[in-house]
């Protein structure tokens, strides 16, 4: 069984590990969003014989998938229409399809156009640019996601990945911090867990209760998280586990100081 000072280290450890989890969980994210900050939107990274997803805005002379047709520089390049949809952030009218390109395209940059097909005025959307690499690694590359350039894979499975050591590393912080409690409890001692301002002085809650032999009007010592002597304090609000007291102002009292019995 660890004592008091082994489950101090090891929650601290796994404290140090979720919050390090949780920075490159955010980390990622945040590489991943800006991703579409980075790019317009019309740009387009394939290699020959890819099949992409592609969107794109929809003009008011189209009403139905069967509205649109393409055309572009390469024979090599079709798009099939599948639905159309709301725009993510505006909420616009919006298209979606696959960009299919042919495994004989030659790499280099290319210029697609989505149009109605029956055209009544003049506004277009804009042409997609579409560059095609000669291999995978030149298309990794060219990435403006670092995790992306740097590994090869999308940065938001960089944050997937993080949750379930985020869960595992808070859920044994949580699990040593009651043992923590149970032994503090067992010897007298117990954590000030919450420090609150009340209309008859600082109010302190901590976890010792009836079950640990307190009363109303228990008096208890008062330390901070070096151990220094700051003061006794009185028992109030007791219950089965926990209690509550008044603390003077000028003892400066905060969460992670503690009391014990007084002997």
């Amino acid at each position: 069984m660890m004592d008091l000072g082994q489950i101090n280290r090891w929650r601290d450890l796994a404290s140090k590990i979720a919050a390090a989890f949780c920075v490159i969980a955010l980390l990622g994210l945040v590489d991943g969003l800006l991703v579409h900050f980075r790019e317009p939107a019309n740009l387009v990274k394939v290699l020959p014989g890819a099949s992409v997803e592609i969107n794109g805005e929809l003009t008011d002379e189209a009403h139905n998938v069967e509205d649109l047709t393409f055309n572009s520089d390469s024979n090599q390049l079709q798009v099939t229409f599948e639905a159309l949809h709301k725009g993510y952030f505006l909420g616009g009218d919006m298209w979606r399809g696959r960009l299919n390109v042919g495994p004989g395209i030659a790499p280099g940059e290319y210029s697609l156009s989505v149009i109605p097909r029956r055209t009544i005025t003049a506004r277009k959307a804009p042409a997609f640019r579409i560059i095609v690499f000669p291999e995978a690694l030149s298309l990794q590359k060219s990435s403006t996601s670092l995790i992306r350039r740097w590994f090869g894979f999308s940065a938001f499975y960089v944050s997937a990945g993080c949750l379930p050591g985020i869960l595992l590393a808070f859920g044994a912080v949580y699990w040593l911090s009651g043992k923590r409690e149970a032994l503090l409890a067992a010897s007298g001692r117990a954590e000030i867990y919450r420090v609150h301002q009340t209309e008859q002085g600082i109010e302190i809650s901590f976890g010792l209760g009836r079950d640990q032999g307190l009363e109303e009007g228990t008096r208890l010592n008062l330390f901070d998280k070096k151990g220094q002597s700051l003061g006794t304090v009185e028992a109030r609000s007791v219950t089965a586990g926990d209690a509550k007291a008044l603390v003077a102002e000028e003892q400066g009292v905060r969460p992670g100081y503690w009391l014990s019995k007084v002997s």
